[in-house]
């Protein structure tokens, strides 16, 4: 049966990498992305991969009007999502990162969560892939107020570590919550990727000149698509990985009390039914 599988943060990077090779395996894809001529450019990318039926919907996450619209429309078009790869994320400052990072793909997942539910049959789940990062081990996220205006998060790396601590802990709610209902959430750390990630960042990009310490995003993605596509048994629900093996995470991002606490502070957010 053909999987129709949603990639945010799809026009570029690991996430285009992914959907490239979702595409030549057979399956319908569902791009999202933020800019209209990447979008349009990646578009033409799956289909040159084998996609017979692509569909690219643009949307800014720090949205909160195109998050809605772009998971209307993705419903719309499709009768089930087999797979939804929250990937989209930046480097910013403030609360914006922890609304783009986080709350538009816990939202998104809650908007989708019906499709998915209607793609889980027994021993096959539908299956949630979230991109986290090491910077989750600096994150000082507020996990009762997520979006509080903090000090540290003037810092842009620091609010994505904390971005980066609300993608884990989500992960691991998500599992406590729909695993019962046939959804699969993990996450997994791609590792440095030769993208345009923090290309604001000077020191980031000066790394750039050491090809050894950074994946080509075809090779970043490989542990996403390990995710997607290995037999749901070998896997833990919540669990985050690294080269296809599990990969340990701070305390703070696998807490399962900040879990739950993330998680009623994120519903209040995005007001989204739980």
């Amino acid at each position: 049966m053909t999987r129709t599988v949603v990639v945010t943060g799809g026009s570029a990077g690991i996430g285009l990498a992914a959907a490239r090779r979702f595409a030549a395996a057979g399956d319908r894809v569902v791009l999202l992305g933020r800019h209209e001529g990447r979008l349009d450019a990646a578009l033409a990318s799956v289909r040159a991969a084998g996609a017979t039926d692509p569909l690219a919907v643009r949307a800014d996450f720090a949205d909160r009007a195109q998050v809605r619209a772009a998971a209307a429309r993705v419903a719309a078009a499709c009768d089930r999502v087999d797979v939804l790869v929250n990937n989209a994320g930046g480097l910013t400052r403030g609360a914006a990162c922890l609304r783009v990072n986080h709350l538009a793909g816990f939202e998104l997942a809650h908007l989708l969560l019906e499709r998915l539910t209607a793609a889980a049959r027994p021993g096959a789940p539908a299956r949630i892939v979230t991109t986290a990062s090491l910077a989750e081990a600096w994150g000082v996220l507020d996990v009762d107020r997520p979006l509080r205006e903090s000090l540290w998060h003037r810092s842009r790396w620091l609010a994505y570590g904390s971005s980066k601590q609300a993608n884990l802990l989500f992960t691991v709610e998500a599992a406590r919550r729909w695993s019962p209902l046939g959804v699969l959430p993990t996450a997994f750390f791609p590792g440095l990727v030769r993208s345009r990630f923090a290309s604001t960042s000077p020191l980031f990009m000066l790394g750039k000149l050491i090809p050894v310490l950074y994946a080509a995003p075809h090779r970043a993605a490989d542990t996403l698509l390990w995710l997607a596509d290995a037999p749901a048994a070998g896997l833990t629900p919540g669990g985050y990985y690294f080269l296809r093996q599990p990969f340990a995470a701070t305390p703070r991002s696998t807490s399962l009390d900040r879990a739950g606490r993330l998680w009623r502070a994120s519903l209040t957010a995005t007001g989204v039914s739980s």
